[in-house]
């Protein structure tokens, strides 16, 4: 397998809500992972969901990085890793918005090669705007023990609105609640609101990224509803994602049969 090495960026998935008091475990996106696909989600072009001042906002980031990359004139080459550093403008925060941290897993943003990692974004946002976001990445390959390649990444960004109702808020975005009941041992029921009518797709991952649950729906623009019977189900942490017009909401799903 062979990719170019510039193109890993800082990444992104799904959504739910914590405080910004403690950094939630990050997750991946295991609708994009079952792709087979090496890089990041999400890209550039979907970049990362918009917030609201004063609202609860996580960012999730998967991260893959392949086994190896042809780089001229070297040839096909192996990954070691890939590093995350602080941007010199942005020695803090990467221009995240204020109120707004980035946490991952590996905690030294240190990405193992031929292996998945991820982040979150997390927090509260205070001050409403459009953030522009820095990263710079080094790439390193087996054998070296100096970056192969560094490059600064500018085309993500955060946009901040001011507080809104709840009427216009679930009417004007794709958003997705946390399951209730959970835990669950019977039936989970999942709200999700589409900006307006369309299908909606709920699919449900183990931890080990198989397919163990898949439902389309036709929703209506508001507040929609997936059940599920977990009897269905063994006892265990389950992530599940909603997609809706190639934007997805990720989230877990405790089942405690006990």
């Amino acid at each position: 397998m062979k990719k170019i090495y510039f193109v890993f960026s800082i990444l992104l998935l799904g959504v739910s809500f914590v405080s910004k008091a403690q950094a939630p475990a990050c997750q991946y996106d295991y609708a994009w992972l079952t792709l087979g696909k090496d890089g990041v989600f999400p890209d550039s072009a979907t970049n990362f969901i918009s917030g609201n001042v004063g609202s609860p906002y996580v960012q999730h980031i998967t991260v893959k990085v392949p086994y190896d990359t042809t780089v001229s004139p070297l040839g096909t080459v192996q990954f070691d890793h890939i590093d995350l550093q602080t941007n010199i403008s942005n020695p803090v925060n990467y221009g995240l918005p204020p109120g707004l941290s980035l946490s991952g897993t590996p905690s030294n943003f240190h990405f193992p090669g031929n292996d998945t990692s991820c982040m979150v974004i997390y927090g509260t946002p205070t001050v409403a705007g459009t953030y522009n976001l820095s990263f710079t990445l080094k790439t390193y390959i087996v054998g070296s023990p100096f970056a192969v390649n560094t490059q600064t990444l500018t085309y993500y960004k955060i946009i901040i609105n001011t507080p809104v109702g709840i009427s216009e808020n679930i009417t004007s975005k794709f958003e997705v609640s946390n399951p209730i009941p959970n835990p669950s041992n019977t039936l989970s029921a999942i709200k999700y609101f589409l900006p307006k009518n369309g299908t909606a797709k709920l699919s449900v991952y183990s931890t080990i990224g198989k397919l163990v649950y898949s439902k389309k729906s036709e929703g209506k623009q508001g507040e929609n509803e997936f059940d599920i019977n977990v009897n269905e189900l063994a006892s265990g942490m389950y992530i599940y994602s909603v997609e809706f017009e190639g934007k997805s909401i990720t989230k877990r799903l405790i089942v405690n049969k006990d």
